[in-house]
């Protein structure tokens, strides 16, 4: 499943990487990606360059902190439409809701879902959709760091949320994800990444709306691809896989895992977390394809004598 991201995104994290004394372009080189691609600001690219750049830079400086730490100095308007899309709403909760339609303006390689609410919080999910591994864990520490940096920005006030979750596992050090994260929960190893809101915080007034502008850029912003549909659970995300490639022969747990972005071994472990097996798929699968077959089979002579 293809995933793009804009530019931006990329270009953030070699600014960060110039800033540290490292050379950008050398660390685009090392990423794969194409010099040409950074000098058109509004070029997509592919989602496998951003997860990879912030694996580098954390590599070159020996610093498992430095993608949350580069995120705290970023500012309202680096990231593009998505930026202005959001601070031009009149409220917190306005600007948040923009998140959901609209975040393919910056990737269609994250998706932002509501998740559980109460009558004080309310909580979000956040999925990749390809990216897995540490690429992953710094892809949405950044997501999730610059996603509240952006709202202090646009109130002028210090809001911290309520809880985060990270899938990743726990760090050495917490000094950076505090600094970051203020005073919310932290709890690592998570099923979802996630985060929660005061719902109070929704209510407040962004300084920087902009009504008749957030209407020009939301009619602009339907003109972004969206991002592709996130399969619920990882069986359903097999089972799409194998409608594809099964063809009679044995489905071949590499490729079906290469097909997810992922690798046999997490993939089994993902099924497994779900309640079920690799084998056990690949059966289910061989059943609803002969059940196709012989459907087909029968429309294509109904009515007709042998």
């Amino acid at each position: 499943m293809h995933t793009s991201d804009s530019v931006l995104l990329p270009r953030f994290v070699l600014s960060r990487a110039a800033a540290a004394g490292l050379d950008p372009a050398r660390l685009a080189r090392e990423a794969g990606m194409p010099g040409w691609l950074l000098e058109d600001g509004d070029a997509r690219v592919s989602s496998d360059y951003f997860p990879r750049l912030c694996e580098l830079l954390e590599y070159e400086l020996d610093d498992p902190e430095v993608t949350l730490r580069a995120t705290g100095s970023y500012r309202l308007g680096e990231f593009g439409l998505i930026d202005y899309l959001i601070s031009t709403a009149e409220t917190v909760g306005a600007g948040f809701g923009v998140m959901g339609p609209f975040v393919g303006a910056i990737s269609t390689n994250f998706r932002v879902e509501p998740g559980a609410q109460t009558e004080t919080e309310s909580t979000f999910d956040i999925y990749t959709v390809n990216t897995e591994g540490r690429g992953r864990d710094l892809s949405v520490q950044m997501a999730l760091a610059s996603l509240i940096w952006r709202m202090r920005q646009t109130t002028g006030r210090p809001m911290d949320p309520v809880r985060i979750r990270l899938r990743e596992r726990a760090p050495r050090r917490l000094d950076a994800f505090t600094e970051q994260f203020g005073t919310a929960r932290l709890d690592f190893g998570a099923p979802v990444d996630r985060i929660t809101f005061r719902n109070a915080d929704f209510e407040l007034p962004q300084i920087t709306a902009d009504p008749l502008l957030a209407a020009v850029l939301r009619r602009h912003a339907a003109t972004v691809p969206p991002p592709p549909p996130r399969a619920t659970e990882w069986p359903d995300r097999v089972a799409a896989v194998l409608a594809e490639v099964l063809d009679g022969t044995d489905a071949l747990l590499d490729q079906v895992a290469r097909r997810l972005y992922t690798s046999p071994r997490t993939l089994q472990r993902r099924l497994a977390e779900s309640g079920t097996t690799w084998r056990l798929e690949v059966d289910r699968a061989r059943k609803r394809h002969l059940e196709d077959l012989e459907s087909g089979w029968a429309a294509e002579h109904d009515g007709h004598t042998p």
